[in-house]
């Protein structure tokens, strides 16, 4: 017995050590501060500011939820999560009445209204051998507060006032009328966008999405496209890196004993700076849209909407290998059938973006 344990034992000893499974590489996690606001543009009224702090990254649990779900295990399907926490604030097309105006704000023109929400967030990274054969899918849950506890109105205030303060003039007018702000209740929805690359290369590129939004603060289906040209390293912006997933993918497939797929596209030098221009355009189907249609619980101040609405956003966009930096100008189509004056045309803001790599 004693034999035979030690001739295992030498055995053993004498066995090439396992191979260790190949580990891959993760996508950076990254958090993203999200600034809107007109007053770049010289405006001051409809969709007036908007700050997002955003979090997303390749959590373990985030996989497991996915595979959960029914979603592919491979190493080309990537599944970010995270959160955030926004404000935003949605003001009438004159935050000032003109001189012994009564009744103030005006009831036929868009009621002030202040939002303050927190949502998780959920993507599906399908990367392909081909990158127009890529995808994106993103999904969120929202659930937050309008009214008074949302506290845009006293942030637009104190915020106008500092300006004010910092400058020795009026640079920005302080708003009357957020006593009349629609009034408190819960809000939430639900979205879902899906982008896919139309044409890809390293200087060129175009997407185009496809999303929905079901809830208490907007329904609505929309359809859009994003052109980017310059200096580009991978399509979507924060999706993973195109070569560094086909590299991952065919270690594994040679670790597994496959024969790894060849791609017409050939691998080139990763890029680790990005400097582009782009262009983007969204039309909304608008089924509902709380800070023109009123609040869902109880009767409030509302006002008729348009059914189409859309977007031009027009910018740039810088990105190193920690930090990213971007900045457009929106401009959007009318929301409002029938504005208090029929002159005043859509509405124009500024959108900044300023994202850290970890």
């Amino acid at each position: 017995m004693l034999r035979a344990l030690a001739l295992l034992s030498s055995v053993l000893a004498q066995a090439p050590a396992a191979t260790p499974p190949a580990v891959d590489p993760k996508l950076p996690f990254v958090t993203t501060l999200h600034l809107e606001n007109d007053v770049l543009v010289q405006s001051d009224r409809y969709y007036s500011n908007g700050i997002r702090l955003e979090h997303h990254g390749e959590y373990d649990a985030c996989r497991e939820l996915a595979l959960a779900l029914g979603f592919p295990d491979s190493v080309d399907h990537r599944y970010p999560c995270g959160g955030s926490l926004a404000q935003n604030m949605y003001t009438p097309s004159r935050i000032v009445p003109n001189e012994g105006e009564l009744p103030w704000p005006d009831p036929n023109d868009r009621p002030y209204g202040g939002w303050l929400h927190g949502g998780l967030l959920f993507q599906h990274l399908a990367v392909d051998e081909e990158p127009t054969d890529s995808s994106r899918l993103t999904l969120q849950a929202t659930v937050g507060v309008i009214g008074p506890p949302a506290g845009a109105g006293v942030v637009q205030r104190e915020w106008h006032g500092a300006l004010n303060n910092i400058f020795g003039h009026v640079v920005a007018r302080i708003p009357v009328g957020w006593e009349a702000q629609l009034p408190t209740e819960p809000a939430f929805h639900v979205s879902a966008l899906r982008e896919q690359p139309l044409l890809w290369s390293r200087y060129v590129d175009a997407t185009w999405s496809a999303g929905a939004m079901v809830g208490t603060v907007f329904t609505n289906a929309s359809l859009g496209g994003t052109v980017r040209a310059g200096l580009l390293a991978r399509p979507f912006g924060l999706a993973p890196i195109m070569p560094s997933v086909r590299k991952a993918k065919r270690a594994r497939e040679e670790a597994e004993g496959k024969a790894p797929e060849v791609s017409s596209t050939p691998d080139v030098p990763e890029r680790t700076f990005e400097a582009y221009l782009f262009a983007r355009g969204q039309v909304r189907w608008v089924a509902r849209n709380l800070f023109l249609d009123g609040t869902f619980f109880r009767k409030s101040i509302s006002v008729r909407k348009t059914p189409f609405v859309g977007d031009t956003d027009f910018g740039f966009a810088l990105r190193g290998s920690k930090f990213e930096f971007d900045l457009s100008f929106v401009f959007r189509s009318q929301e409002m059938a029938e504005p208090p004056d029929p002159r005043l045309s859509g509405h124009r803001f500024a959108r900044l973006q300023l994202s850290y790599f970890h």
